[in-house]
């Protein structure tokens, strides 16, 4: 697969609390479930729209052990949200893909670097407080960086940047607006867990290349040992009532075998750490601006408007794999309200030199893996996140983590991302519609752009636009599957299999 290919497959979604062993799937209609039912009714007509839910069916789990309002004990709150900034990995590596793209050169890269993690930081604490109030994380998104390398590296940097500021500001309308809202009918459950299960298997591929980026047999065993103590201090947890190691496994087995004990065999480096500048602040206008120098190009921008349509699509679905794994019902208002802060926080980064932003799936699997669920430690990851931006001295600490230890943790996550997908898929009807998208999508989705990549020659001569669906199993996802079930249920009708 090709380098473009290999970095859109960069995008996410979640699963269920580990150790539980106890999943419960629950179909409801009107009930009354959990706190996020507890405020008071809504004032308006537009509010009370907010409050409806996604669909007729939502999809629950069990409660993780801290809900999105419970506070957890300061020194864990600390440890949970250090852990949610150790499987962002995306700002330290798609601002290459760009750079690439556009011929920029390090310091600029390391610039885009800096801006994406202050943008994060901002953005996650701002959604999370005022916007949709989920325990999300925000970072840059694989599928809208892709859209635009490839219009950066045909119509240049300066139509590139103003393209990403109106795909910003079109998402921004199309979530403040409300006009997603009567587009859910064509992303039922099952669609968006085709879209949760390509997202998974994607990022498992990445994963799984990070893994063997450097097959030396003393990497691939700290790699191995990194997952055993993962699963070690799960079990320990529960059995031990220390809840906390079960908790903190993803973080305290990366920091043991990624830090401690590579840096201790000379297998990080850690010179890079100490080259690190302390203080590094993102400058507004960076690569020009609108008047500044940035051009309004048609083709730049129809390209990267569509990938920030895929973008939107794939925050649907993540923003229903945080409501199962943190136990409260999918509403009308997550999408509203998350899909426009994800629009301002695009076209305002565009304007600092940071990438667009979108919901990441690897914190839904952090979520899922640990069972907390609590906003309080994603404000405090976003504080961790800025941190990262403001001092690249912090952040180089993820960067000289062997990349075979980040991609054992990584893979980990992946797994609970699946099993999200998976459930989503199993909720709602199960008729002759459901198995016949889900098999003409889900496998040509995650297959197609390994074949396509591998054709390198005929690959490189298909059009811009074919290249972004054929690198991108998303995409594909989110196409066929959105495209084959409307067309499906108006040809087909209704007639329920689940009793076959």
């Amino acid at each position: 697969m090709s380098r473009l290919g290999q970095v859109h497959s960069l995008v996410g979604v979640g699963h269920t609390r580990a150790g539980s062993g106890i999943l419960r799937l629950i179909v409801t209609v009107d009930e009354p479930t959990g706190r996020d039912e507890g405020r008071p009714a809504p004032p308006n007509a537009r509010d009370a729209s907010d409050e409806e839910r996604v669909w007729p069916e939502d999809l629950e789990v069990s409660r993780p052990h801290f809900g999105i309002d419970d506070v957890p004990p300061p020194g864990e709150t600390l440890l949970y949200a250090w852990q949610h900034t150790l499987v962002d990995v995306s700002p330290f590596l798609l601002p290459l893909l760009i750079a690439g793209a556009v011929g920029y050169p390090a310091e600029a890269a390391a610039a885009m670097v800096s801006a994406c993690l202050v943008s994060m930081g901002v953005f996650t604490f701002i959604n999370a407080t005022w916007g949709n109030r989920l325990p999300s994380v925000l970072g840059p998104s694989a599928t809208d960086t892709g859209a635009m390398a490839t219009a950066g590296a045909i119509f240049g940097a300066p139509a590139m940047w103003m393209a990403g500021f109106v795909g910003g500001l079109f998402e921004t309308v199309l979530g403040a607006s409300g006009a997603l809202g009567p587009l859910r009918r064509f992303l039922p459950p099952y669609v968006c867990g085709i879209v949760v299960l390509a997202i998974a298997l994607s990022l498992a591929r990445v994963a799984g290349g990070w893994i063997f980026a450097d097959p030396r047999p003393q990497l691939l065993g700290l790699a191995g040992a990194t997952v055993a103590t993962i699963l070690v201090l799960t079990v320990l947890g529960h059995r031990l009532r220390r809840g906390v190691l079960a908790r903190g496994a993803l973080l305290l087995s990366l920091l043991f075998w990624g830090v401690g004990v590579a840096g201790a065999l000379g297998l990080a480096d850690l010179a890079a750490w100490g080259r690190a500048p302390w203080l590094g602040l993102p400058r507004l206008f960076a690569f020009g601006g609108p008047g500044l120098g940035w051009e309004l190009a048609g083709g730049a921008v129809l390209g990267v408007v569509v990938g920030y349509i895929g973008s939107i699509a794939e925050s649907i679905g993540d923003y229903a794999a945080t409501c199962a794994v943190s136990g409260v019902p999918y509403r009308l208002r997550h999408i509203r309200r998350g899909i426009t802060v994800e629009g301002i926080a695009s076209a305002v980064g565009c304007l600092f030199g940071a990438l667009p932003l979108t919901t990441y799936a690897q914190n839904v699997g952090v979520i899922a893996t640990t069972g907390v669920a609590s906003r309080r430690v994603v404000q405090v990851a976003a504080g961790i996140l800025l941190l990262y931006g403001l001092s690249p001295k912090v952040g180089a600490l993820l960067v000289v983590i062997p990349r075979p230890v980040v991609g054992a943790v990584f893979l980990v996550v992946c797994g609970m991302i699946s099993l999200a997908g998976l459930r989503l898929l199993a909720c709602g009807r199960k008729d002759e519609v459901t198995h016949l998208v889900t098999a003409v999508t889900l496998v040509p989705a995650v297959t197609l752009p390994l074949v396509a990549g591998a054709q390198r020659e005929w690959f490189a001569a298909l059009p811009q636009v074919a290249k972004l669906f054929l690198s991108n199993s998303v995409m594909l996802a989110i196409t066929l599957g959105v495209l084959l079930n409307g067309l499906l249920r108006a040809w087909l009708p209704e007639r329920d299999d689940s009793s076959v």
